[in-house]
C-alpha cells in the first residue's frame, strides 16, 4: 500500500502505474534474495538483465522486467509519509520501526534457542546519510548503522535485535550496556540459560539482576570497574598460566595471566568451581574455554550474511536496513528448515545445502509471479518481447501461444538473430516467423534456416 501511494505520487502524470500485489512483492523479494544467492549484488541492472547473450540470466527475465525491478525498489515504502515527520521527533527508526517490531517479534517465536546465547553489536555498512550512523574503526566497513544482537552460539541464529539510535536528547545514554542486555533477552526470562558477552557489558550488578529471571551470563570484565577487586588485577609477582578465583554465593571471578605483566579476567555466573584444564600446558580455567567456545556467535552470524547477501548499494538506510533484515531472515529460515529436516539436502556440506536452500526459497517466493505473466501471455492480455517468453519457458512452462499472434505486426525482429534489434516485413511461408535475409533462403517461397534445416532431414 504504501510503495503505490509513493509511486501514485511520483510518477509522470502521463505515465501509468501497475499496483504492486502481494504476489509481486513476494517475487521481488526472491529476486533479491535468488541475486544474493549467486553473489550479484554489486552488479549493474544492465547486465543482469542482458539479453541473447551467453551470458544472459533468463530466469531473472522470467520473473520480471527489469525497468519493473527498477521501479519497485525505487518506490518501496515501509511506513505512512504523511506522519512520518510527526514520528520521526520521538523515533528516529520511524520510517522502518513497524518492519522491525514485526520481525523481532517473528524471530523470538519462530524457533526455541539452545542453552547459549551471545549478545554483542552488528555493523551494517552504509555510509549514506543517516542521523544514527557509527564510525567502529575495528569493523570492517567502519561506517554504518549499530544493531546490538542477541543469536545462538551454537546454529547462530539471529534471536533479537536493537537498533542503536544514537544518543538520547543529545545526552549519553547511562547504564547502556544493562538496558540492552535486559532488553534482548527479555523473552528468555525463567529459560536457565546462559548468555556470553564482551567487557563493554559485563557487569557484577547485572549479572546479579540477571540472575533473578534466572539468566546466567559469562564475559570478560574491564579493569577499570569500580567493583572488581584490585587483586584480580594486580599481575606483580605472579606466575604465567596462574589463575586467581574469587567467589560469592552467586558470581566467580577468575583472573588468569596468558604472558607476563598481563591478566585477562572473566566474571561467571554459571560455572561454581575452580576447574582448570591443562590443555597445551596452558592451564586455563574451564570459564576462559567457556567463553572462547561461544564468545563469536554475532561475528560468526555476519560473516555468513556477507557471503551471500542481497544488499544493493543505495542512498536510502532504511532500504538498506530493510534488505539486511531480509538477508537475516533467510538465513534464520534456513535454520530452522535444517532443524525440522536434518536429513535435507543428502550429503551436501552445510555451506551447498545453504545454496539450495536459498534457490528453493526463491523459486517459491517467485512461482506465482512467473505463472501469473506466462497465463498473461497464453490469454494474450499482455504482448511480451520473444526474449520474455523463452526465458518463460526455460522455467519449464510449456506456453499454448497461436502462431499469428507471435508475429501478427507488420514488421519485427528476426527470430533467428542474437543482438540484432532490427525489425523486418519477411515472415516464414511455413512457421510464419518474421526473418531477416541472412536466416532464409528466397526463391519461389520465403523459408528459414530452421524449417529448411527440418524438410531436408
Amino acid at each position: 500500500m504504501h510503495t503505490n501511494n509513493k509511486a501514485r505520487e511520483s510518477v509522470l502524470p502521463n505515465q501509468k502505474w501497475k499496483l504492486v500485489d502481494e504476489t509481486e512483492i513476494d517475487a521481488f523479494f526472491g529476486l533479491l534474495l535468488l541475486i544474493g544467492r549467486f553473489r550479484e549484488s554489486r552488479e549493474r541492472k544492465q547486465d543482469l538483465w542482458k539479453q541473447n547473450t551467453s551470458f544472459s540470466r533468463s530466469y531473472y527475465a522470467a520473473i520480471m522486467s527489469r525497468d519493473r525491478f527498477t521501479n519497485i525498489l525505487k518506490y518501496i515504502r515501509f511506513d505512512e509519509s504523511a506522519t512520518r515527520d510527526e514520528r520521526k521527533s520521538t523515533d528516529k527508526l520511524a520510517p522502518l520501526r513497524q518492519v522491525v517490531h514485526v520481525f523481532t517479534e517473528n524471530c523470538k517465536k519462530s524457533y526455541n534457542a539452545t542453552n547459549t546465547g551471545c549478545v554483542d553489536e552488528q555493523l551494517m555498512t552504509f555510509r549514506g546519510r543517516c542521523s544514527f550512523k557509527e564510525y567502529m574503526p575495528s569493523k570492517p566497513g567502519k561506517y554504518g548503522i549499530k544493531i546490538w544482537t542477541l543469536c545462538d552460539t551454537t546454529t547462530f541464529y539471529c534471536c533479537n535485535i536493537d537498533v542503536y539510535l544514537g544518543k538520547i536528547a543529545n545526552a549519553p545514554e547511562k547504564q547502556q550496556e544493562s538496558r540492552v542486555v535486559k532488553q534482548l533477552t527479555s523473552f528468555w526470562k525463567n529459560s536457565k540459560r546462559c548468555v556470553t558477552m564482551d567487557n563493554f557489558f559485563t557487569d557484577i550488578t547485572l549479572a546479579e539482576d540477571l540472575l533473578k529471571d534466572q539468566i546466567s551470563i559469562v564475559g570478560t570484565i574491564r579493569k577499570n570497574r569500580k567493583d572488581l577487586p584490585k587483586v584480580l588485577t594486580d599481575t606483580r609477582n605472579r606466575a604465567q598460566y596462574s589463575s586467581y578465583f574469587l567467589y560469592t554465593n552467586k558470581v566467580t571471578l577468575v583472573s588468569y595471566i596468558p604472558k607476563a605483566r598481563k591478566c585477562v579476567t572473566l566474571l561467571s555466573t554459571l560455572h561454581h568451581e575452580h576447574e582448570i584444564s591443562q590443555e597445551q600446558n596452558n592451564f586455563k580455567p574451564e570459564i576462559i574455554l567457556f567463553y572462547n567456545s561461544t564468545k563469536s556467535g554475532v561475528d560468526s552470524l555476519d560473516k555468513l550474511l556477507r557471503e551471500y547477501t542481497c544488499r544493493r548499494c543505495t542512498r536510502r538506510w532504511p532500504l538498506s536496513l530493510f534488505m539486511h533484515l531480509l538477508d537475516i531472515a533467510a538465513y534464520n529460515a534456513f535454520v530452522i528448515w535444517m532443524t525440522k529436516y536434518p536429513t535435507w539436502g543428502g550429503t551436501n556440506s552445510v555451506k551447498n545445502k545453504r545454496k539450495l536452500f536459498l534457490q528453493e526459497l526463491a523459486k517459491n517466493l517467485t512461482t506465482k509471479n512467473i505463472d501469473a505473466r506466462a497465463s498473461a501471455i497464453e490469454n494474450q492480455e499482455i504482448r511480451y518481447h520473444k526474449h520474455v517468453v523463452n526465458a518463460i519457458e526455460v522455467t519449464g512452462r510449456k506456453l499454448k501461444i497461436n502462431k499469428p499472434q507471435l508475429a501478427g505486426q507488420k514488421r519485427a525482429r528476426c527470430y533467428m538473430c542474437i543482438g540484432n534489434n532490427n525489425k523486418y516485413f519477411a515472415t516464414c511461408d511455413i512457421c510464419n516467423k518474421h526473418i531477416c535475409t541472412t536466416h532464409c533462403t528466397q526463391s519461389r517461397a520465403i523459408i528459414c534456416n530452421g524449417c529448411n534445416d527440418t524438410n531436408s532431414e
